[in-house]
C-alpha cells in the first residue's frame, strides 16, 4: 500500500520596509514566490504597520501565508531565506526587503513575532 507524505501546516509572516510602493511590491513577490513552490496557499491582506525593535521609524507593510505542505520545518526555513538572499536581503540592514519567518508549525509556536506582534495574530485569523 502506498503511504501519502504527511503535510505540515505553516504560517508565515511576510514583511517588508523598503520605500512604500516596492515594499507592497517585494510583498507581492513573496506572494509569487510561494504560489509558484507551493500548491495549497492562502495569503490575508498586506497592512501597514510601525517599525518594532529598529532605530529606522518606518512603515513596514506585512501579510502572512498559510501554506499545506509535506516539506520539513528546516527546509522551509532554508527555502525562505534563499528567497530573502535572492531578492536582495542584506543581513543585518535597516531596510529590510523582505521578511520571511516560519511563525507556527502544525499549529505550534516557532516564532516570537506570534507573541510580540499583534496584528500577525490578527492577520492569522483572516486566512
Amino acid at each position: 500500500m502506498l503511504q501519502k507524505k504527511a503535510c505540515h501546516e505553516y504560517i508565515i509572516s511576510i514583511g517588508s520596509n523598503s520605500d512604500n510602493d516596492n515594499a507592497i511590491q517585494n510583498v507581492k513577490t513573496a506572494f509569487e514566490f510561494l504560489k509558484q513552490k507551493f500548491d495549497a496557499v492562502t495569503f490575508s491582506g498586506i497592512i501597514p504597520t510601525r517599525a518594532i525593535g529598529t532605530k529606522v521609524d518606518c512603515t513596514f507593510f506585512n501579510a502572512v501565508a498559510g501554506i499545506k505542505t509535506p516539506v520539513k520545518p528546516a527546509q522551509l526555513k532554508s527555502l525562505l531565506k534563499e528567497t530573502e538572499k535572492e531578492m536582495g536581503r542584506i543581513p543585518n540592514s535597516e531596510e529590510v526587503l523582505i521578511d520571511l519567518d516560519i511563525i507556527l508549525v502544525d499549529g505550534k509556536i516557532v516564532h516570537e513575532d506570534y507573541e510580540n506582534r499583534g496584528f500577525i495574530r490578527d492577520l492569522i485569523t483572516t486566512i
